[in-house]
């Protein structure tokens, strides 16, 4: 369907827009960009912002640095980081009508051991028993919430590529096949979810049928299986880096023989980093990685640190999850925070495309944001 003349919110982000030059405009004409079809017949049009800013002052508008979306659900002594320098390119990616739209969200969410219905849990901080892990089920298909994998994660963070509005990443840690297949495996086949297992080489290779048995879930094409290291070790400052070389380097080829590719997320074991094993976990190849931290839900160029984190200076390598005993709340404060991120987005476009036309030297789409149903 093509919109033959500006919707409403770009119409409002014109005028704003107008505003904040010191001339006005002269017209409110509007950029169009169009996709067709392979054919030629057009698909959709997006109105984008005014074709003629003028200015009496000056030549060069002056225009302030827009304002950075923040979240007052974040607890105290935690910052979203950034890690795009180039202003430029974040915008461009941010409101690129092909990518994500602002305001898309991860939650990401960690799992150990999950037992039956009833079980006592109390004292296992890791721990939940399917009645807990029945409840996270029902509050994220409640909300839409929708799976993606590492490599969607991984285009998501650097580039913006589209992904669910709502998504949502299980991230089983060690050896726990059993919960995998008992719990983790019908949820992704009724849903058409994947999973993730953070998978620790360790003794592996001496438990009877352990390979088989993940090598099978992986066959479903409903896991995602990456490094949880070599033999699991925490990481710390006081070790040579010989070990910790070995520790993150180790698992790569094991888990490419077993599954045919190399892993791109390093999920640090006991959720355990130093900076030497940042430098060592990106010589190695990899992409991200997880702690154990559950500082907040992840949007592109923003993730929740706390001050450790932050002295790294490696956002990516070091990403926060929840822990599954308080992913229900966890997963409404999600939703909470991206409908926040989404309403700060309309009512800064207007900024963050007067910035970018005097920054940048070209225009920005202005989307219609919506909130998933």
């Amino acid at each position: 369907m093509r919109h033959s003349t500006p919707t409403p919110f770009a119409q409002t982000a014109a005028l704003a827009l107008c505003l904040l030059w010191a001339g006005g405009c002269a017209e409110t004409q509007t950029v169009e960009a169009t996709q067709r079809s392979t054919n030629g017949e057009i698909l959709v049009t997006h109105s984008a912002i005014p074709a003629t800013p003028i200015s009496t002052a000056t030549d060069s508008p002056q225009v302030s640095i827009p304002d950075i979306f923040q979240s007052d659900l974040l607890r105290e002594g935690i910052e979203a980081s950034s890690y795009i320098n180039d202003r430029c390119s974040y915008l461009a990616m941010r409101w690129d009508p092909d990518n994500s739209q602002p305001g898309t969200v991860i939650a990401p969410i960690m799992f150990h051991a999950i037992y039956p219905y009833g079980a006592d849990t109390e004292g296992q901080p890791s721990a939940i028993n399917q009645d807990t892990f029945d409840a996270i089920i029902q509050v994220a298909e409640k909300y839409g919430f929708e799976t993606i994998t590492s490599e969607d994660l991984a285009a998501f963070l650097t580039r913006n590529a589209k992904i669910p509005t709502r998504a949502l990443m299980l991230i089983m840690d060690d050896r726990t096949v059993g919960s995998a297949e008992e719990f983790l495996l019908p949820v992704a086949k009724a849903n058409n979810w994947t999973a993730t297992l953070a998978w620790p080489i360790g003794d592996t290779d001496i438990r009877t049928g352990l390979w088989g048995r993940i090598e099978t879930l992986n066959e479903t094409g409903y896991f995602d299986i990456q490094s949880h290291g070599l033999n699991h070790i925490y990481i710390n400052d006081s070790m040579d880096e010989e070990i910790v070389r070995e520790e993150i380097f180790g698992s790569i080829p094991i888990l490419k023989e077993h599954f045919g590719k190399e892993p791109i997320v390093y999920v640090w074991p006991g959720g355990d980093y130093t900076a030497l094993g940042v430098d060592l976990a990106v010589e190695a190849g990899f992409q991200l990685g997880f702690t154990v931290q559950s500082r907040g839900p992840i949007l592109f160029n923003w993730i929740p640190q706390g001050e450790k984190e932050r002295a790294i200076e490696a956002p990516l390598m070091l990403l926060p999850r929840f822990w599954s005993s308080a992913a229900t709340l966890n997963l409404t404060q999600t939703v909470e925070t991206s409908e926040a991120a989404i309403a700060f987005a309309k009512e800064n476009y207007a900024s963050e495309a007067a910035w970018y036309l005097a920054n940048c030297g070209g225009t920005l789409t202005a989307l219609n944001l919506i909130l998933p149903e």
